[in-house]
Parts: structure tokens; C-alpha cells; sequence
């Protein structure tokens, strides 16, 4: 046995609008594809949202072609499945990953109503299962897929069976997300499945020797700065978590307690740069917290920023507020999470907090509106919103209320927005695919 399980490569991303990032997130990429090569595996594993968008452009197009055509040369198969952010469009039926499919430069796992595990792929003497992000769904599906793979097992036994899935795992976040998984629903798979390859957070987790999350190879947010991650290259020895290089990031947080003026705040910021060292272009992000103790009017951004070019050579710098003294701030957004996803469920969780049923869960409330508000727009069909509507309904009247803990206020810098095209929902119902069955890959030849 010897594979890559990777998830989460996000090509495409333009962090902060710049080029670097996009054409940071192909390097790495093609690190992974490198040392899949170099290692002789006998196949690589995408477990969701290779690209960053279901809308992808040329640019981003042809860095995957180019990639993965790497590895079609070297014989080496890619088997992936779709992941919240690369999942087909509605209205369409195909998504940008079926396109790479028909190229003949990885394979695509798809799940049909009557038959969700046909389409597994075999890779020599091991089988390989997969579902694509399905949000709340996921929980529901998981007694049945355990009862596909062991039929379909039964029939034709591997040596060895592989669960590709792209959830996340209940408790690995910090805050709640709608549609998590819990562990217990998780191991009712064991038995049938000896590897589960997940994908969806972009942090490293495993569980058991069983269950293994790689996180996103590169860095797409800066609360992810210290975070372990990589990919996974599985022998029969186990499976070993391998970093890929990427750019620097830099979170520094400078109290502001203490600080008279403004002159000392900055001493204060130079000094902790300094002490970072130096890197090749690296992220930097200032964040300001604590108690000010002069008027905030003083502080000069654009003085700081000067200085972390200065001393860093940073690629990108901003600097960002975290103040107890703060009346400006929407609380519980991270420091990196200000887009207009996040400014939505902070609104739909203020809402919830003046309700006298929502209150006690409003974090859940907010994360599970949103998702709705995702789908809607994104044309589900009415019995799909439906269903979800009464799952959160009676998920909410059931739960325990829990008392909000006191949020760490963190204040909205102003960022621009790329703006997003309106979709209109789509009525139509959902064409079923053809189902494909069995596919077995071998590229060694062609």
C-alpha cells in the first residue's frame, strides 16, 4: 500500500486580490504532485474543493491541466471527489471537476439516488469509495452507505476499502458548523471501511489510526498560521503527515495595555517584528488588542504598515483591532473571517439572541439559516429547503439552551468585497446521471 490523501488545495484562491497567492496555491499543489511522483504511490486521493469555486476561470483551469497532467504522465491515477466549494452546478449537472474527468486527468466518484456507492473506483487491489459534500445529509446517508460498500464487497472482496468523504468532523472546530458529523455516526462505517480519507477543515486531525483529515495544504486564512497540516502518504507502515513549504504567515498581537501614546504602541510593534526575523515575503497581520489607553484617533495604520514593510518585506500587511474599549465591533468573527459570509451569520446570530427561543442556540441558528439562504439561492429544490427547515426547527426546540459565553469583541476592518453574480433559483427538478458502476484505472499505458 502506498498513497497521497490530500483535500482542500483551493487552486484558484487570489488571497488578499493578489497573483502571489493564486500562483502560490499552483506551487504547492505541484509540491504535492512532485513528491507523489518521487515516492512511486500507487494513486493520489482529493477528498474535496480542489478548486477554490464551482466557477472557476481559465487561469485556474490550466494550472490544474497542467498539474495533474504531471501525474497522468507518470501513471499515477487521481481519484477526488467534490467538495462544498467545487460541487456541480444545479441547473447544469457537471461541474468543472468533470471536465478534468473527461480530459482523462482524474477520476470523479459520483453518487446516484438508487445506487450511491456504485461508482467506486478499483486501484489495483484496493477499493475505493467516495461522497461529495452533503451538508446536513451526510448523518442521515451514513447507515446506508455502510450497507452499499458491504454488498458490494461481498460480491468482489479487496484487500483493502477506502471511504473518501468530505465533512467535517463534530468538535474539531471552534465554533459549530452546521452539517458536522458526529464521530459515533462516523464509526458506524468501521468494519466496512479500513481507511476513512476526510476532507472540509483545513486543520490536521485523525482519529483512532482510522480517520484522517489532512487540512488544506496551503494556508487560507490567518487563523490557520500555526495550525499543523500537510497531506498524508499512507504505506503499510501507517500513515505520515508530510508539510508542503509554503509562504510565512504572521499573526502578531500587540497589547495595548500600557501604552500611553501612540509612539510606544509602534516601539512596541517593531520590537516583536523584529524578533520574527526575516522571510521571503511573508503575510503579516498586526492586531492591536487589549485596553487602549489613549484615543484611538492617534493611532496612524498607515505609519505601521510602513514599518512592517520595513522590517519584514512583507508581502502583504494590514493591522487590525481587538479592543475591549471598542463600541465599533461586531464580536465572534475571527480576524480573518471578515467576508460577506461571515458579516451574515454574525447578523442572523445578533437577530437570534433577541428571540426568546433561538437565544440559548443562536450560534447554531445563524450557521444553519445561512446554509439555507446558500442552497436557496443556489437553486434547491423546494422539498430539499423543506426538509432542512424541519430538521433545524425540531433541532432547535429539542436542544439543551446554552448561555452565550461574553464574545471577544474584534472590530470589521474595511475590506473590499468582491462582488458576487445573483443566481436565480432553479425549479426544475434534478435530472438523474447515468449511473457509470465499477471503473477501474490503469494509466501505466497511453
Amino acid at each position: 500500500m502506498n498513497f497521497i490523501h490530500m483535500a482542500d488545495m483551493h487552486l484558484g484562491y487570489r488571497q488578499y486580490g493578489l497573483e502571489e497567492r493564486f500562483l502560490d496555491f499552483g506551487y504547492t499543489f505541484k509540491q504535492v504532485v512532485e513528491y507523489a511522483i518521487a515516492q512511486k504511490v500507487e494513486f493520489v486521493l482529493i477528498s474535496g474543493d480542489l478548486f477554490d469555486k464551482r466557477s472557476i476561470n481559465a487561469p485556474t483551469y490550466i494550472q490544474a491541466v497542467h498539474v495533474l497532467s504531471l501525474l497522468k504522465n507518470a501513471g499515477i491515477p487521481c481519484i477526488a471527489i467534490e467538495g462544498n466549494h467545487d460541487r456541480r452546478f444545479l441547473k447544469d449537472g457537471m461541474s468543472w471537476l468533470d471536465s478534468l474527468e473527461w480530459e482523462g486527468l482524474l477520476k470523479v466518484i459520483k453518487n446516484y439516488d438508487g445506487d450511491l456507492m456504485g461508482g467506486f473506483v478499483d486501484a489495483g487491489k484496493t477499493r475505493i469509495f467516495g461522497l461529495g459534500f452533503a451538508g446536513s445529509m451526510t448523518s442521515a446517508a451514513i447507515p446506508r452507505i455502510k450497507e452499499e460498500i458491504a454488498a458490494i464487497n461481498a460480491q468482489s472482496p479487496p484487500e483493502r476499502t477506502i471511504f473518501m468523504l468530505h465533512a467535517g468532523v463534530q468538535g474539531k472546530m471552534k465554533y459549530g458548523v452546521v452539517g458536522e458529523v458526529t464521530y459515533e455516526d462516523l464509526c458506524q462505517l468501521k468494519g466496512a471501511v479500513d481507511y476513512l480519507a476526510l476532507g472540509h477543515y483545513h486543520s490536521n486531525y485523525e482519529i483512532d489510526d482510522w480517520a484522517y483529515n489532512p487540512g488544506s495544504p496551503d494556508t487560507c486564512s490567518i487563523v490557520e498560521a500555526y495550525e499543523k497540516k500537510g497531506i498524508y502518504h499512507v504505506t503499510d507502515v501507517g500513515a505520515k503527515l508530510v508539510p508542503m513549504s509554503t509562504r510565512k504567515f504572521i499573526p502578531l498581537r500587540i497589547k495595548a495595555d500600557g501604552h500611553k501614546g501612540f509612539e510606544s504602541l509602534l516601539n512596541d510593534i517593531r520590537e516583536s517584528l523584529i524578533k520574527y526575523g526575516k522571510y521571503d515575503g511573508p503575510i503579516v497581520h498586526v492586531i492591536i488588542e487589549g485596553t487602549l489607553g489613549f484615543d484611538k484617533s492617534h493611532i496612524n495604520v498607515d505609519t505601521i504598515l510602513e514599518a512592517v514593510k520595513e522590517i519584514t518585506s512583507a508581502l502583504y500587511a494590514d493591522v487590525r483591532f481587538d479592543l475591549v474599549n471598542d463600541e465599533f465591533r461586531i464580536a465572534s468573527i475571527d480576524a480573518d473571517a471578515l467576508d460577506r459570509a461571515s458579516i451574515e451569520r454574525e447578523v442572523f446570530r445578533k437577530l437570534a439572541r433577541f428571540d426568546s427561543v433561538l437565544a440559548g442556540n443562536c450560534d447554531f441558528f445563524a450557521a444553519s439559516l445561512s446554509e439555507v439562504k446558500d442552497m436557496a439561492v443556489k437553486g434547491a429544490d423546494e422539498k430539499t429547503l423543506d426538509s432542512l427547515f424541519r430538521k433545524i426547527y425540531h433541532e432547535v426546540k429539542n436542544a439543551p439552551v446554552v448561555p452565550e459565553a461574553a464574545p471577544a469583541p474584534v472590530e470589521i476592518v474595511s475590506k473590499q468585497l468582491e462582488p458576487e453574480m445573483p443566481v436565480k433559483p432553479v425549479k426544475k427538478p434534478r435530472k438523474k446521471a447515468q449511473k457509470s458502476g465499477q471503473v477501474s484505472l490503469d494509466w501505466s499505458e497511453g
